[in-house]
């Protein structure tokens, strides 16, 4: 289907519901909600949602404005989902790779984008509902079939409820006959007014493994937090046995994550000269952003048997 009968198809579905539009940004189909507590957007590519503001607030997630909105590529803040791995394939334990890879293949190649494909595909819009008017939930779905990278029959459905407070969950059920392992996270972009404001807790004393100190081996060091974090360089951290909520903390505000079927949290800042590398992203908007993201990683993959799901979810709440 393209766009443009896209679009058609969806103002037949769900244009006449209060406060849902559907929009069109350069090539990306996306979908806009206003209801009497909160306004947002989801992209019907990798089921993304990219705005989630309350009314009469400043935003709570980061989108950069040098997002490109092209079809095949993520757009780099809101929501994006990873899945069936998280960041590069070639760190992520053998039980996962070892499903993707040959054994006659010497190394990890391109093919195996970062973050895996799922945040790079067309998503289908399964149901949009407004039970009342200070709640809309959009359930995307994705069918993941036929898939070179990913050889298992698998069904994903993520459900975006937007209203005071904002809640996506990922469904992942493993519908092959064999068992499935895979990483994932719902990688949370958070608008800030500076980083050098911000100030995350709830993660005190929990382990996590620092992606920027690594060994003779190239493995990542394990460490201890101590306090809360602070922000005065790069940060890249996979915190593990860390669900508890954790809370991004300015002068003037506060944002609690909730998280649900997950162990681990990723704290994410790229500061200045990561942030010349990476796509879609302008120089210093490592200033006006934070990423803490509910995940499935490293230690915390997810093992289902055939027949079996999980449920990866997020709560966030002003």
């Amino acid at each position: 289907m393209n766009i443009n009968d896209t679009i058609q198809s969806l103002y037949k579905d769900y244009g006449q519901l209060k406060g849902v539009t559907i929009e069109c940004q350069k090539e990306l189909v996306a979908i806009g909600i206003k209801n009497q507590a909160a306004t947002a957007e989801v992209f019907l590519q990798g089921a993304q949602i990219t705005r989630y503001q309350r009314i009469g607030e400043i935003p709570t997630l980061f989108l950069s404005q040098a997002c490109e909105y092209q079809q095949g590529s993520a757009l780099r803040g809101g929501i994006p989902i990873c899945w069936p791995w998280f960041g590069d394939l070639a760190k992520n334990p053998e039980a996962v790779k070892q499903q993707l890879i040959n054994e006659d293949q010497a190394a990890i190649t391109t093919e195996f984008p970062a973050h895996g494909f799922v945040r790079q595909r067309d998503w289908t819009v399964e149901s949009i509902r407004t039970p009342s008017d200070d709640l809309t939930i959009v359930e995307l779905s994705y069918h993941v079939k036929d898939e070179p990278l990913w050889p298992f029959d698998t069904v994903l459905t993520c459900r975006i409820s937007v209203g005071a407070a904002l809640s996506v969950s990922l469904h992942i059920a493993n519908n092959s006959s064999q068992p499935v392992v895979f990483s994932a996270a719902l990688h949370s972009y958070f608008a800030v007014s500076h980083i050098d404001n911000v100030r995350v807790s709830g993660l005190d004393q929990c382990k996590y493994y620092d992606v920027l100190d690594v060994n003779e081996k190239s493995e990542w060091q394990l460490k201890t937090q101590q306090g809360d974090i602070t922000f005065s360089e790069e940060v890249d951290r996979v915190y593990q046995s860390s669900n508890a909520p954790v809370t991004i903390n300015e002068k003037n505000r506060t944002r609690t994550i909730t998280s649900l079927g997950s162990d681990s949290t990723v704290v994410w800042n790229p500061w200045l000269n990561k942030s010349q590398t990476l796509s879609q992203f302008k120089e210093d908007d490592y200033q006006r952003m934070v990423c803490v993201e509910t995940a499935n990683a490293v230690n915390d993959v997810i093992r289902l048997k055939a027949g079996e799901a999980h449920k990866l979810e997020v709560t966030i709440s002003v």
